[in-house]
Order: structure tokens, then sequence, then C-alpha cells
């Protein structure tokens, strides 16, 4: 056996075993987010090493520009855009980016999200919170203290893709087209959430990035549009998985690929609005859908590639996703397993938690 197929067969079972932990123990509520300013230098030694190329890469010089506005700084860009267009100050737009989660239960609850799908709708039609947490979560992948998600997600795509076509589904504050847009491609940000869509607007204007717009509450997706689909901590907010991944399969193009993760979470108030806490069963209707993974992308992302969805080898990759995902041997196997895996995510947090102290 070869060495790469040794790291290959490596980075494989790692992901398999990361994956299950996750599953396993999933995080329930993020609570308030840490501030960069607060704290000491990142050490970034310890970090998964698709994570640290891609931090120290031109991509990431890339998006860090992206969310720049003029000569100001990230953090001072960042909440410069959410305290023009929100109309508050710099100090209040910096609160309300820690705090985003409380305010988000409260979006949730008023709109009475749970009770049903015209409620849900509503909340993603009038939510303001999630602008905040989606510019805080970019301030703290720029300072790398967080996952670099949306350009691991573009270095993916560079690599895979047979174009350069690129739509965010689920595109919020419309950072990942933005790098896209930047790296030579054509980008289209698509979501719900038209108070989303509005303010990726503002920050696209007064930054000169050329995007296209699709609410998807009114618009339907182009067929064959797209060679690339990101769909970043999307899916799990969406409660008909098939049915969304045979629309993103219908606009991509002839072996289009689709870059997407599963943010699963523990059940609790401040996580109504991600519906899975398992994501065995969302992931084989995303395959059964006409997608077969490619590999790991890293930040529990995963590559697929689109497949013709007629013929015999259609239903026998879907047979076999059955099998290995949601057959009951399958579920078995994962119900003995959990309590082992529990223990294992307990032993990792402590270690970390060691770590970070500067404990041996």
């Amino acid at each position: 056996m070869s060495v790469t197929t040794d790291r290959s067969l490596y980075k494989s079972l790692r992901l398999g075993l990361w994956r299950a932990m996750q599953s396993a123990a999933p995080q329930a509520e993020q609570g308030e987010y840490i501030d960069p300013l607060d704290l000491p230098p990142v050490d970034i030694n310890g970090w998964d090493p698709a994570c640290r190329e891609a931090l120290e890469s031109p991509e990431m010089a890339s998006f860090v520009d992206a969310l720049r506005a003029g000569e100001r700084s990230v953090r001072d860009s960042i909440l410069g855009d959410l305290a023009e267009y929100y109309d508050m100050t710099p100090e209040q737009a910096r609160k309300a980016c820690l705090n985003w989660e409380e305010t988000s239960v409260d979006e949730w609850r008023r709109t009475n999200a749970s009770g049903s799908d015209a409620g849900r709708v509503e909340f993603y039609r009038t939510t303001q919170s999630w602008s905040f947490d989606l510019s805080w979560w970019a301030y703290l992948q720029s300072e790398g203290r967080a996952d670099p998600s949306n350009v691991l997600a573009f270095r993916f795509a560079q690599q895979h893709a047979p174009g350069r076509r690129h739509l965010d589904f689920g595109s919020g504050i419309g950072i990942t087209s933005q790098l896209f847009a930047r790296n030579g491609w054509s980008s289209t940000s698509a979501d719900l959430s038209s108070t989303l869509l509005d303010f990726a607007r503002f920050r696209h204007q007064n930054r000169g990035d050329e995007i296209a717009y699709i609410d998807l509450h009114t618009d339907k997706l182009p067929a064959g549009a797209y060679d690339a689909i990101t769909a970043i901590d999307t899916l799990a907010h969406v409660p008909d998985v098939y049915t969304t991944c045979r629309e993103l399969h219908a606009a991509l193009g002839p072996d289009g690929i689709l870059v997407a993760n599963f943010d699963i979470r523990a059940a609790a108030p401040e996580t109504e609005w991600h519906l899975y806490d398992d994501d065995l069963r969302p992931v084989y209707d995303l395959r059964r859908a006409g997608f077969v993974p490619i590999g790991p992308a890293g930040y529990g992302m995963v590559g697929y590639r689109k497949t013709p969805t007629r013929g015999l080898g259609h239903h026998l990759r879907v047979a076999g996703a059955w099998l290995m995902l949601v057959s009951p041997p399958r579920r078995l196997a994962r119900a003995l397993s959990q309590p082992l895996l529990r223990s294992l995510v307990r032993l990792r947090t402590r270690l970390r938690a060691h770590q970070a102290a500067g404990q041996p």
C-alpha cells in the first residue's frame, strides 16, 4: 500500500470518527460569542493541517479583503457595516454580535416559528440577529478564532468544479459569494431571508462587488446554471432535505459539485432553528437526491458530485447509502457505539481545556 493511500485512508478514518463523535454528542446552544480583543494571541500549531493551510493561504487574504471596507480593519468594517445599516453605535453593534443568540431566540418565539411553516418562513423573512451572528463569525474566521469554512469550501470547489459558475445556497450576508467573485468566478447569493439578502446587497455595494441574487421565497433556481454550489451551515435548517437537494441537483450542470455540511445540534431553546440532532437521515436524503461523495472539504463539510438519477447505477448507489446510513443494522450500530463516542468527546473537551489553560 502506498504512502498516499495510507494517508487517504487515515484521513477517511479520522473524518469518520470525528463525524461519529459529533453525532453522538452534538453541541446545544452556542452561548455568547468571544471577543478576540479579550484573548491572548492565537496559536494555530495544534490546528488541523487543512485549516492551518487555509488560514495562511492567498484565499484567506482575499476573504479578509472582502470583509474590509476601504482602509478600515476587519473589525471596524464589520461593526461599521452593522452600525450604519441598523442605525446604532459600533459598541451597540458589538454587543448585538456577542449576544445574537439570545436575540434570535426572541425572534423565533415572536414569529411562532416552531408552530408552523408559515411562522418559520416569517422568522427568516424578518430576522436581524443573524446579520450580527454571520458578521461576527466571519470576523472570528479572519482572526483565526474559528475554522475558515468559507475558504475551505472555496479551495475544494476550485479543485473539483468543472467550471466557474457558483451559487451560495443559504448565502446569509453574502461573504462566500464575495470570495468566489473576487477569484474569477461568477457568483449568485440565494437565501430565503429577505433581511439577510438586503444586508448582503448593502455590503456588496459598499465594496463594489458584482453579485447576482435569488430570493428563494419568490424565485426558483435556474436549471443547469451552476458548476459549484456551496451550502455552508444551511441544510440543517431545511425541513425537507430530499426535495431541496433535488432542486440543487437540477441547478447544477453536468458533473457539478455540492459542498455542504449538516450542523446538527442537541435540542434546546437556542437551537430550535437546527432541525436535526442526527445526520444519518439527512445525509441519506442528500445521497438519494443524486449526489455521491468526493471527499472531505474541512469544517465537517463534504464535497459531492452530481450523478444521473436514472438507471441501475443510481439505484445501486441509493441502496448502498441506505445500508450504510439508515438501515436497522446501521441504526443499531450507532446506538451501541454512542456511549463510547460520548466518552471520547468528554476526554477531548478536557484535553482542550487543559491545553487552553497551559497545563500539561
